[in-house]
């Protein structure tokens, strides 16, 4: 099924280690609740603008409600603070239905 709603996550990490333990317990938070992860790098070439990220995630979910429920859940509330403390981010929810 096409995925029709995406998180665009950008981030600069400032605290790797910390940072490494959201990545270990988000994965399995964010697929528990019907998301795929698309793309996770941070080879990134900007092409316009000035916001530099050093990280980008893009992970599709089938609605903006499941995607809503994922980053609401209190799973996702009880390791948000890890990458709160380890990253300067910014998330977005597009929807493309």
């Amino acid at each position: 099924m096409k995925k029709t709603v995406m998180v665009i996550l950008i981030e600069s990490v400032h605290d790797p280690i910390r940072y490494a333990e959201y990545i270990a317990a988000v994965k399995a938070i964010v697929e528990q609740h019907g998301g795929e992860y698309l793309a996770r790098s941070n080879k990134i070439t900007a092409f316009c603008g000035t916001i530099k990220p050093e990280r980008s995630i893009v992970i599709g979910f089938d609605s903006l409600a499941q995607a809503e429920s994922c980053f609401n859940s209190p799973e996702y509330r009880a390791v948000k603070h890890l990458r709160e403390d380890s990253t300067v981010s910014s998330a977005f929810f597009i929807d493309n239905d």
